[in-house]
């Protein structure tokens, strides 16, 4: 079970299926889609997804840590943070709703989960991150990953903790 983290502005909390209610909220604007494709879930979509993501991986050797990343000072939600944890690896990944983008929250936070994952012993680190986002790659570097020259099967960099991994 993961436990809350908190930063200077920011409280991480695990993530419960009943977040979907809110969550909604944040994910409604379609520009948050941009590079990532989709478009915005239905509660009802959202209250499947995360029932999936509490359950965890049906893979033993595979963990799955997601938070819900709030205003320390509203516990309102504004975005999320996770990591898929495999054989001592770590893909991660950041969501920050529209409104509360270009603020310095989602380095805030990813930056708490990845100082969590190194005291797990997780240290290789991952993202997966479109060419041409700029901010997903600023935060990136706040966290300690290099972009690699791998693509992945969806045409997204890789970045790295410790150099260049299979995509």
């Amino acid at each position: 079970m993961n436990s809350s983290l908190r930063t200077a502005r920011l409280v991480l909390t695990p993530l419960e299926v009943n977040d979907a209610d809110e969550m909604v909220g944040v994910l409604a604007d379609v520009a948050l889609y941009r590079f990532t494709g989709g478009e915005p879930p239905t509660v009802e979509q959202l209250t499947r997804r995360y029932q999936r993501q509490v359950a965890g991986s049906l893979d033993p050797g595979e963990q799955w840590h997601n938070w819900i990343v709030r205003l320390g000072s509203t516990n309102v939600a504004i975005g999320t943070v996770q990591a898929t944890v495999t054989q001592g690896r770590a893909d991660i990944a950041w969501l920050i709703g529209v409104a509360w983008q270009n603020q310095g929250y989602a380095s805030e936070a990813a930056s708490s989960m990845c100082t969590w994952l190194r005291g797990q012993g997780v240290f290789d680190l991952a993202a997966h991150i479109h060419p041409d986002h700029e901010m997903s790659g600023r935060v990136a570097i706040a966290v300690g990953l290099r972009r690699t020259p791998v693509i992945d099967a969806e045409g997204e960099c890789v970045w790295s903790s410790v150099g260049v991994r299979d995509a």
